[in-house]
């Protein structure tokens, strides 16, 4: 099978799966008679949107931004009514204006609707300043959630150890995918698998509601579409490597 034909595919199984599986949950959650209908219909809104967003991104398409906007925008207030301080903060203050700072970025490096970015890789230097970075941020970030926490009165290590480690691979991730380094998507891969474990948490202590379900989705097919993505900007960024 061609890679063309096998991507299309690929891509049509996460955008309908996703479809499919948000309108299930959606109708189900709508079902119960303390259903916030507006907010599960949101939610289940920007789940879409960041699957098409991630899906775009894998692929080098520059309206990645577009609709990675729509859902950051969704998503902050889903976590805003979840009570998840630190992710939030995320969304607001860094991941909103990166989406026009990547937008910009990609444009430089001659992305478009049509036509993929121009991707590269990490060298080994780059690898460990992106190794120190982490471990500064990460340290940095859990010293804030542990500080809010405490002053709230709730210091949960495991939720406010994966909110942090989240926040942190987003940060350091993002950065990476503006600059278009292939080797971002081994950092969403970890935001993926962090996410997955954090919305698990939140649904197993009781405090979820209807569109935790939602969350746990969209961070499952957002895993199986960035291995696929590994994969493409392996290839994206070998031929940039051949043409230098």
């Amino acid at each position: 099978m061609k890679e063309k034909t096998f991507n299309s595919i690929f891509n049509a199984f996460l955008l309908v799966g996703m479809i499919v599986c948000v309108t299930l949950a959606c109708v189900l959650n709508l079902q119960k008679p303390d259903a916030r209908v507006a907010l599960t219909i949101l939610s289940s809104v920007g789940a879409l949107m960041g699957v098409i967003s991630v899906v775009l991104s894998a692929n080098g398409n520059l309206l990645t931004f577009v609709f990675g906007l729509v859902d950051v925008l969704i998503y902050s207030y889903t976590l805003l009514d979840q009570n998840v301080p630190m992710t939030l903060g995320l969304h607001l203050f860094y991941f909103l204006p990166m989406e026009f700072i990547g937008f910009y970025g990609w444009r430089k490096r001659g992305a478009t609707a049509k036509k993929a970015v121009k991707a590269r890789r990490l060298s080994a230097k780059g690898w460990l300043n992106v190794a120190a970075l982490f471990v500064m941020v990460y340290g940095a970030v859990l010293a804030i959630a542990w500080l809010i926490a405490r002053y709230q009165g709730n210091v949960a290590w495991a939720k406010m150890a994966f909110d942090s480690a989240v926040t942190t691979a987003n940060i350091v991730a993002l950065v990476l995918m503006t600059k278009a380094y292939m080797d971002q998507w081994y950092l969403w891969t970890l935001v993926n698998v962090t996410s997955i474990i954090l919305w698990i948490i939140v649904l197993s202590s009781g405090e979820g509601s209807e569109y935790t379900v939602v969350q746990l989705i969209k961070y499952g097919f957002y895993l199986l579409n960035g291995l696929n993505a590994i994969r493409i900007w392996l290839k994206l960024s070998a031929e940039e490597e051949a043409l230098a």
